[in-house]
């Protein structure tokens, strides 16, 4: 019987719950909840024909935990007449609970969701959640007359509205995140939704009363409600939500691997990216160094008020140009020239933020975060601003109606399970330097192929694709990693991984460069390419320098050993035919033991320069170069050496003078 004007003569029921079955469907709340967290980021990643599998299999499994939770609720009501259950509504209020569901997991799958859109939305879910309530009570039958109290009925209807609002904003939030800590936010997020879908339940039953006249029960068919019914849909719902959970947990495992699998390959193109890329600049650095140093020739010929000037500057110019372009190919190869020194981070983002002040707009609030302690790091200074400057940019050309850049800098521990899923990471202690934009953010398509060289996204004439390759080269050659996490519509993070370092940051290396005094020395060049090795002989003879020329090793060695001729200084390019410049090196010592040595080469994946990184006691000169820079790195490796000669001599005067 339904509700009708209570009689006087009715007989209020007094009724009672199960505290054991009220906190099984609370628990049923919860684990329903935390199910349909969790499903929510298999559906996002999911595309294709996946993405329907996974909404209906999300559907059905927070469907059924919503309702079991219900359902059980109302078996923990227990009153002085029997109760049963109309199967048709039941399985109606079932229905009306999945495709709740399905259109939770609908609107949290969107890319982009916005208040006004996640407030309609739950305007929508919390009357289909009363709804599916509310049927469900009407399947009850009992020998008595059902009344409502409007006023709890309309609060059972709010918290249904709340809860779904805030279920839906937490699975929106969290549907992406894969963090260490990201499975207790769902767990904290699924009691909060367990509790509020409890919350509207119970509020909703006792809205209810229930009054009978006093005559005799009569038999009523349907569902009994029993103990044993009420396991059999406990148990039921928790293998569904336990099957569903398991094959999240198998979709993340499966993904995982294929994802370790891909970078892997994407690192071996890189890898082989870089090969060409390192190739290339090496043997364009010869020619480039061989156009600057002819355009300063004949510059230097010339009248200053000279109407060739301005063409000699425009070809130095674009030399310029192309040698900072294949500084940056280098940089991608991991073949560039570095002097890593221990830094403190802070005081380099210092430095890059007076720099990046110039650079980024005033539509945008940059924000600086690097609170002491913050461990040192060793890595090259000028390469480290490069890098925050690059992803500065990048962030600033990805928020064209502005928005806010953010730097950050702290001591991070990359755990195990974070080494697993991404490749070549050792775990341990790392310094994380974050530059995060509020812009458009990536699709997947485009996030896949950032640090390839000359990829970019922007107009054509505008940025050379470089940048990001450039950051990706530099983090890797000073041993660090660098990820990517975007998403359209929500902006992107870049961190980076850089390894701590033990010790006291360096200062700043504050030191002008000055004009490199003449000499009389003899200076032996070594240099297969003949324009670099007629240009240096040029340079080093116009200030003073005798110089001796040899096309190969062999004819060096000849210079020296055979006709005994002597050399104050070797310079030598690294790579040389018949042997090494190294190698080279060691042979001439023997003859003159001492012998100072200046390297040079385009290319610097070589033994003198292992990894980018100088070998001790090498001295390098990287090409291209300019007239001056070449005298001065000759000076400063004679004076070096002859200082060292004195040092070496004053021990042994005064053993002589005692």
């Amino acid at each position: 019987r339904r509700t009708q004007p209570m009689r006087e003569a009715s007989i209020m029921l007094e009724g009672w719950y199960s505290p054991v079955i009220v906190v099984l469907s609370v628990l049923i709340a919860i684990l329903a909840s935390y199910t349909a967290l969790d499903l929510a980021g298999r559906i996002t990643l999911a595309d294709g024909r996946e993405r329907p599998a996974w909404v209906a299999g999300g559907a059905i499994a927070m469907g059924v935990g919503i309702w079991s939770m219900h359902f059980v609720g109302m078996l923990a009501l227990h009153l002085p007449v029997p109760i049963t259950y109309a199967f048709e509504l039941i399985l109606l209020s079932v229905i009306v609970a999945v495709a709740a569901s399905a259109f939770a997991f609908h609107v949290v799958s969107r890319r982009t969701l916005t208040w006004s859109a996640l407030a309609l939305s739950a305007l929508w879910m919390g009357p289909a959640i009363a709804g599916m309530h509310y049927i469900g009570m009407a399947a009850m039958r009992v020998d008595a007359e059902q009344h409502y109290d409007a006023r709890l009925v309309g609060a059972s209807i709010v918290i249904a509205v709340v809860a779904s609002f805030v279920g839906l904003w937490l699975a929106y939030r969290y549907r992406a995140d894969e963090s260490r800590h990201a499975g207790f936010r769902r767990l904290v997020g699924g009691c909060v939704m367990g509790g509020a879908i409890a919350g509207m339940h119970y509020t909703g039953m006792a809205a209810a009363s229930f009054t009978t006249d006093g005559s005799p029960p009569h038999a009523l068919g349907g569902l009994v409600a029993t103990r044993e019914l009420t396991l059999a849909v406990t148990f039921g719902t928790l293998l569904i939500l336990a099957l569903s959970l398991l094959g999240a947990k198998m979709d993340r495992w499966f993904r995982a691997r294929l994802e370790v699998e891909e970078r892997r390959r994407e690192a071996q193109k890189l890898e082989a990216i870089g090969q060409l890329a390192g190739g290339i600049a090496h043997d364009f650095n010869n020619i480039l160094t061989a156009i600057n140093n002819y355009a300063e020739f004949v510059s230097a010929s010339l009248p200053a008020d000279a109407p060739e000037q301005s063409d000699l500057a425009g070809i130095r110019e674009a030399a310029d140009r192309a040698a900072a372009l294949t500084a940056q190919l280098l940089a991608f190869g991991r073949k560039q020239i570095v002097q890593p020194a221990i830094l403190d981070l802070r005081e380099v983002l210092g430095e890059a933020g007076r720099l990046l002040r110039r650079l980024i707009g005033e539509h945008i609030r940059v924000e600086v975060e690097a609170a002491p302690p913050l461990s040192p790091v060793m890595a090259d200074r000028a390469q480290l601003i490069q890098v925050v400057l690059n992803l500065a940019i990048n962030a600033r050309d990805a928020m064209p109606d502005g928005g806010t850049l953010t730097i950050e800098a702290r001591d991070v521990r990359l755990s195990d399970e974070y080494a697993r899923v991404h490749l070549g990471v050792d775990p341990g202690r790392y310094i994380e330097l974050a530059v995060s934009d509020t812009g458009h953010g990536m699709p997947p398509e485009v996030k896949a192929r950032i640090f390839e060289p000359f990829f970019t996204t922007k107009p054509r004439g505008v940025g050379t694709g470089l940048g990001l390759s450039t950051v990706f080269g530099i983090v890797k050659q000073s041993g660090g990693h660098i990820y990517v996490y975007t998403e359209p519509g929500r902006g992107t993070s870049v961190k980076v991984y850089l390894p701590r370092a033990v010790g006291t940051p360096a200062a700043g290396d504050r030191r002008q460069e000055i004009r490199a005094q003449p000499g009389q020395e003899t200076v032996l060049v070594v240099e297969d390419d003949p324009s670099i090795r007629d240009l240096a002989q040029r340079v080093l003879l116009k200030r003073g320098y005798t110089v001796l020329a040899a096309a190969s090793p062999g004819e060096a060695v000849a210079l020296v050993g055979e006709r005994g001729v002597p050399v104050d200084l070797l310079v030598t390019d690294v790579m040389l035919p018949e042997m090494s410049g190294p190698d080279l090196a060691k042979i001439l010592a023997a003859q003159r033991p001492g012998l100072p040595v200046l390297y040079m080469s385009g290319y610097t994946d070589t033994t003198v320069v292992r990894g980018g990184r100088l070998d001790p006691g090498a001295t390098f000169l990287p090409k291209p170069f300019g007239p001056e820079a070449l005298l001065r790195k000759v000076r400063e490796v004679l004076d070096a050496a002859a200082a060292s000669r004195v040092t070496e001599r004053r021990p042994q005067e005064k053993s002589e003078a005692v």
